[in-house]
């Protein structure tokens, strides 16, 4: 037996091993520690890393390991304006491992530090600046666009084809103008100007024309006061009016991810924010967050986001303003939003339900005797969803039948509301409608106050605590 056991020598590594791994858990119990054989040294700093966790929430920052170290200090800040960093987090944190982590917010610029310590026990002395590494969770840029007309930008240079989604950035409080249409075809496109420094763009003529895909515009002010187009073909965001044959759905419909309009400023706005041109494109997703919109108009008789033969699955305005410094005198038979045709499982059976989010947003002479919402049967199925909270609306639409308007005057969607501000011409809204038991409302004043150029200022008491309407005016 004894010579059996000889003759197969490659287990006797493996038991070596194991009695020495047992010998650390057993026995006296002495913790096995491990040191570096670095003394005596000027240490250098690590590499860094930096990702986005797989749910976009948290920033990870991780480096390499500096032998002899005393541990690491440890920064991170947001930097989307560069001269005034914003730490996160606990600033020159000690840590003695190689990994921490953030709170990250979207479309940001970061910035990590990281500097390895003196090791006193092994004599060693750590660096005397910090290792930093960039990093953006922002969409990486295409190209840039020059300050100019980008009207002439884009006939120059069209959007290629592309199955990958292209940003195209403008500079840093850049000035441009559009004189015409810009029509991206069928090409996912991001127009982005700077997070802090927005670039200014003068309307004289022309919509974003979105063909079949995706489309995105952020950190962008427009400016309507010279706009000479025709209501007929102006929409700040404009379907092509070319529908397609060929990539349709079941039912006809050409269905698109998503639409954003992201921290935003328009002023002077005449016609829509939105018009689908009468054909059946789906929209999974549209969102408005972040934005400033004022019209300036007492003619315009159409919904500000028209969906005319068009669909839309979620529909989420949040923590926006909406304004009218040119009210009409009486109602247009305008409306806030209107979906003219159908619901969302018309789509198809790949759409069984849609929702509408509208939370924490300001309304302030907002198609005063308008409609807040029309259609004809979207938002209005038992599976479809509804929530409208915490929002203010002052001289807005019809006095009293505002939410009642979201909900298609009736319960049969799923229902979330409260905290809602309606008050009109000096008084708390006296219409029945919205004064179920369900939709939970303040009665005091927000004491709203139009200042100047889409700035508002809120000193109600209800609304400052409950932190009601745009985000901006509570502060």
């Amino acid at each position: 037996m004894r010579k059996k056991l000889l003759k197969n020598k490659s287990i006797l590594p493996i038991l070596a091993v194991l009695f020495l791994l047992s010998s650390c858990v057993e026995g006296d119990k002495e913790t096995f520690t491990w040191e570096s054989s670095v003394s005596g040294a000027q240490l250098g700093n690590p590499e860094i890393n930096i990702i986005s966790s797989p749910d976009g929430s948290e920033l990870i920052v991780s480096w390499s390991v500096v032998p002899g170290a005393g541990g690491y200090e440890v920064s991170v800040y947001n930097v989307d304006d560069p001269d005034n960093p914003v730490a996160i987090g606990e600033e020159n944190q000690f840590v003695d491992g190689f990994e921490v982590r953030r709170p990250a917010t979207e479309d940001t610029k970061f910035m990590a530090k990281v500097r390895t310590l003196d090791n006193t026990k092994m004599n060693n002395t750590g660096a005397a600046s910090p290792a930093t590494k960039d990093y953006t969770n922002l969409l990486p840029v295409y190209a840039t666009i020059p300050p100019g007309n980008i009207t002439d930008y884009f006939a120059a240079n069209p959007v290629p084809e592309s199955t990958e989604e292209l940003c195209y950035e403008l500079e840093p409080g850049g000035n441009y103008t559009m004189t015409g249409n810009v029509t991206f075809g069928k090409t996912a496109v991001t127009i982005r100007g700077d997070k802090v420094d927005h670039g200014m763009l003068e309307m004289t003529n022309g919509s974003f024309v979105v063909g079949g895909a995706k489309f995105k515009l952020q950190f962008v002010d427009a400016n309507y006061a010279n706009y000479t187009g025709e209501q007929a073909t102006s929409s700040f965001i404009l379907m092509d009016a070319n529908f397609p044959a060929e990539g349709l759905n079941a039912n006809g419909y050409l269905v698109i991810p998503s639409i954003t309009l992201q921290s935003c400023k328009l002023a002077g706005l005449k016609y829509n924010i939105f018009w689908d041109n009468n054909k059946k494109y789906a929209i999974t997703s549209f969102i408005i967050k972040d934005c400033i919109i004022g019209h300036s108009t007492s003619a315009f008789n159409q919904a500000l986001i028209r969906f005319q033969a068009g669909m839309v699955r979620d529909l989420t305005i949040t923590n926006s303003t909406f304004y009218n410094d040119n009210p009409p005198a009486s109602d247009l038979n305008q409306r806030f939003i209107q979906i003219s045709s159908g619901n969302a499982t018309s789509v198809g059976p790949e759409w069984l339900s849609g929702t509408m989010t509208i939370t924490n947003n300001t309304f302030w002479q907002a198609g005063k005797f308008c409609q807040s919402f029309n259609s004809n049967g979207a938002f209005g199925q038992a599976a479809d969803r509804v929530i409208v909270q915490k929002n203010v609306f002052v001289d807005c639409f019809e006095n009293g039948r505002i939410i009642s308007r979201f909900r298609r005057g009736n319960t049969a969607a799923i229902f979330a509301g409260g905290e809602n501000s309606q008050w009109f011409n000096g008084a708390l809204f006296t219409g029945s409608q919205d004064k179920t038991a369900d939709i939970g409302y303040f009665e005091t004043d927000p004491q709203l106050t139009y200042l100047s150029d889409g700035n508002f200022q809120m000193n109600g008491s209800a609304q400052l605590a409950a932190g009601t309407g745009d985000p901006r005016w509570l502060k």
